[in-house]
């Protein structure tokens, strides 16, 4: 019984240390939407899911300074979306391990045309912003061709 805690042991170690892992990337598999300037920057700005639903879309922004094309690591990016009287708005953060990418999580309550509109920072008082629109599906309309495995 000893003799098989060990190799089990033994395995487990020699996977730990050489076992290849795939790195999770929090920011893979985007979809661009727009692409725009406000002010003085640049903003790439991409989407999860793929074909927006009511409910909740992830937006990943990506500023970078018109003129040089250098990356922003300080701004202050607030992203709000409209449709009729009902507005709602987060603010999109970056993070240490990736201070180049801002991002935010809205819900969208009913499906339709939405404004969307990026406002940018990076000085005091001074506030660029740039709209779209952006189409909602109903949370019933989206296709897709994926299918689930279930085992029983």
């Amino acid at each position: 019984m000893s003799k098989l805690i060990l190799l089990n042991l033994s395995a487990a170690i020699l996977i730990m240390l050489w076992g290849q892992t795939d790195r999770l990337e929090a920011h893979g598999n985007m979809k661009n939407i727009h692409y725009g300037t406000a002010g003085e920057y640049d903003l790439k700005i991409s989407i999860i899911p793929h074909e927006p639903v009511s409910g909740s879309v992830h937006f990943h922004i990506e500023p970078t300074l018109s003129s040089t094309t250098e990356p922003i690591e300080k701004a202050i990016i607030t992203v709000v979306i409209r449709q009729g009287e009902n507005a709602f708005q987060s603010r999109a953060v970056n993070s240490p391990s990736s201070p180049t990418i801002y991002d935010a999580n809205l819900t969208f309550e009913t499906p339709g045309e939405w404004e969307v509109e990026i406002k940018i920072s990076t000085h005091p008082n001074i506030e660029d912003k740039l709209s779209f629109q952006l189409s909602i599906l109903g949370a019933g309309s989206a296709t897709s061709n994926a299918a689930g495995i279930f085992f029983l």
